[in-house]
């Protein structure tokens, strides 16, 4: 496997990008006409991205180190780039996103500033239209929720903080037939964060955050405790990541107590336990995980209690349950996004680094192979050059002033 920089075969020119909306966006800020592959419009963290229906990515608001974000791009892989689509009606960050079974996208909660507060207010994306419905608002505000799909399509958001950041033990569910909430039996324990909820194949929902993972019936509507409190790891976990192995079974990795970050557990559905596997390597939290084609797991970049953020990938194996490095990032990315596209590469955007600051850029990372750079995509490049791959490129001629004729074709230049 190897580290793939930022360009896609075939991208020889730049198109022009447009919002659906024919006014400045609603966040205030310029629409910068200069586009190039793999590059976001506005440099976005603290958003969930979400794969859509039809292939492509949706980034909807987040921050950008200045200002929340109510404006949304669409990525596309066949041309590697991000375009602007329709704003959102209000600014956020910390919301949660999930994608209907209709194909439509539902956003929810969030806060529109960095000093407490929350947001009840929900909205629907239209692919079709590529604009965003409002539809009625949850009954309590939330920064930070839990969400997730249900088999029967409805969408259950759980527990995040209220306006004066404190933690909420609530659960309410949305109907997409109608477009309203319904009160939902409250979990027995605060909740929160996105990512950090699963579907069962036993009708199950697990939820893992804070100290306690618990089990939402869907079929009763009622919670449970899912093993002890702290798990297998015995801590409080925040800024991990909980991901769905193929066989059933749940991995979580990382999070922001010393404990937490150094270690990975597997919860088993149909024995109620968890289980310490090997730890990697890397402490981290704040990190991107994605299932392979292979059924093998990916922890991408992060961020480490003393080094900051991260560049490190590590794989791990559910057969074996060990661990094994992995190529590197292009750059340390802590808070990124990251999906699984349908070739099997993975999409690295957007989060933040203490050398660059906000990113703006994505990655295509490629799990088994390597896609090699091209020459249009490695400006001012001349002469053979490497392509990424292991291979080389040839390039256009290098043109130097005065460079004496044999001198010239013997490093492969041209005299001007």
């Amino acid at each position: 496997m190897r580290r793939v920089q930022t360009s896609f075969l075939g991208v020889a020119f730049f198109a022009l990008v447009f919002s659906c909306n024919s006014g400045p966006r609603a966040d205030g800020g310029t629409l910068d006409m200069g586009v190039e592959p793999l590059r976001l419009a506005t440099p976005r963290k603290l958003l969930p991205f979400v794969p859509l229906e039809d292939g492509r990515v949706l980034a909807a608001g987040g921050h950008d180190g200045q200002r929340t974000l109510s404006s949304c791009e669409v990525f596309e892989p066949e041309t590697g780039m991000w375009s602007l689509t329709g704003s959102m009606h209000k600014a956020r960050r910390n919301h949660a996103v999930v994608r209907l079974l209709d194909g439509r996208v539902l956003v929810t909660g969030g806060t529109q500033v960095v000093a407490p507060g929350a947001l009840a207010d929900a909205e629907v994306y239209s692919l079709a239209s590529g604009l965003w419905t409002q539809v009625a608002p949850m009954f309590e505000a939330r920064n930070d929720p839990s969400a997730l799909l249900l088999p029967d399509g409805r969408v259950l958001v759980a527990g995040g903080t209220d306006a004066d950041r404190r933690p909420l033990r609530s659960a309410e569910l949305f109907d997409p037939m109608t477009g309203t909430w319904a009160p939902a039996t409250p979990p027995g324990f605060v909740r929160g964060g996105a990512g950090t909820a699963v579907m069962l194949a036993q009708g199950k929902a697990l939820f893992v955050s804070g100290l306690q993972a618990e089990l939402y019936d869907v079929a009763t509507g009622r919670w449970e405790k899912a093993g002890f409190a702290g798990g297998a790891a015995g801590t409080h976990r925040q800024g991990h990541s909980v991901t769905l192995l193929p066989d059933g079974r749940v991995l979580v990795v990382g999070g922001g107590t010393a404990r937490a970050s150094s270690t990975a557990e597997v919860y088993d559905a149909l024995t109620g336990l968890w289980t310490l596997v090997a730890a990697p390597s890397v402490a981290r939290e704040h990190h991107a995980a994605v299932v392979t084609p292979e059924g093998q797991v990916l922890v991408l970049g992060g961020e480490h209690p003393m080094a900051g953020a991260l560049a490190s990938v590590e794989r791990f194996d559910p057969m074996t349950g060990q661990w094994a490095s992995a190529p590197a990032l292009t750059e340390p990315r802590g808070l990124p996004g990251a999906l699984t596209l349908r070739d099997g590469s993975v999409l690295l955007v957007g989060g933040a680094n203490e050398v660059a600051g906000m990113l703006d850029t994505s990655e295509q990372y490629l799990p088994t192979g390597c896609v090699p750079v091209t020459c249009e995509t490695r400006e001012a490049t001349c002469g053979a050059v490497p392509d990424g791959c292991g291979g080389m490129l040839e390039c256009a001629p290098c043109v130097v002033e005065g460079c004496d004729a044999q001198q010239c074709r013997a490093e492969g230049l041209t005299r001007r």
